[in-house]
């Protein structure tokens, strides 16, 4: 299973010791409100997406990596250890089957601080690079400002939108540096 660094990150596949903190984090406000339409998540629901990751990691090398610091940072707080988990990125199958998406959160104590942007062009990289996919899609609700403002620093290309259970909702598409974006 493909562990992935950046400058500040190591990106290590996600496992069953990560499904409480992962709970924590998914079942944040401020993380649930766009990344499970503000449901409660369970228990239950994480041993499923971690369980569905560690399978489609070991065959594709693909699902969703959980971020730690590898570094300490000037926002890094006193006494926090390296290593401590800040989110999770990943590329997961599309519900409708038709292609991967970047889907990435961070817990809101590491907002701002370029970690989404950095964790997502390496994953991307690796979808790219290692994967030889073609495209990978984004789903931001629209009013996920910070998602949205992600995407396009990821230089993502809009190709849809269409109403979500919680408002429209946009499609974007990443395509390796160089490719025709249209």
């Amino acid at each position: 299973m493909p562990e992935l660094r950046t400058a500040r990150l190591v990106l290590r596949p996600v496992t069953a010791a990560d499904r409480s903190w992962l709970r924590d984090l998914w079942d944040s406000p401020a993380v649930r409100r766009y990344l499970f339409d503000d449901v409660a998540v369970t228990a239950d629901q994480v041993a499923e997406l971690v369980e569905a990751s560690v399978t489609t990691m070991a065959a594709s090398a693909r699902g969703l990596w959980a971020l730690r610091r590898a570094t300490p940072g000037p926002e890094t707080r006193a006494g926090e250890p390296v290593g401590e988990p800040v989110g999770v990125c990943g590329l997961m199958d599309r519900a409708a089957g038709d292609g991967v998406e970047l889907v990435c959160s961070l817990t809101p104590a590491r907002w701002g601080q370029g970690l989404a942007q950095e964790a997502s062009r390496a994953v991307l990289a690796h979808a790219f690079a290692t994967l030889g996919l073609a495209e990978v899609h984004a789903e931001v609700d629209e009013a996920n400002g910070a998602s949205l403002a992600l995407v396009r620093r990821l230089g993502a290309t809009r190709t849809d939108t269409r109403q979500g259970d919680h408002g429209p909702l946009h499609v974007y598409r990443l395509r390796p540096a160089g490719q025709d974006t249209s």
